[in-house]
């Protein structure tokens, strides 16, 4: 309950991007991290597919070790460039 993201001074211009594909017989845990992507600040980018612009591989290591998620089920992506990404840069009050 006491995770949380920390938000730099100033951004690292770097996406994050968390895919996710997890078994429909753990639908409790999938339903739980959506929950908790929200309440750390992640949004909806697609499908299982969610983004945030702050480093928080430590954070969803966590996640991954408190869920019991494999890497085949979940992973972060850290991206430099993302096309149109104007309306994100809104969302988080990126420049």
């Amino acid at each position: 309950d006491n995770l949380k993201i920390n938000k730099p001074k100033r951004w690292d211009g770097k996406w994050r991007i968390l895919l996710f594909d997890i078994a429909e017989m753990k639908r409790n845990y999938r339903e739980a991290l959506r929950g908790k992507l929200i309440n750390l600040g992640f949004v909806l980018f697609q499908k299982s597919a969610w983004i945030i612009p702050y480093d928080c591989e430590k954070e969803i290591k966590i996640l991954k070790s408190f869920f019991g998620l494999s890497s085949k089920e979940i992973k972060l992506i850290v991206a430099e460039n993302i096309e149109n990404d104007d309306d994100f840069k809104k969302i988080f009050n990126l420049k």
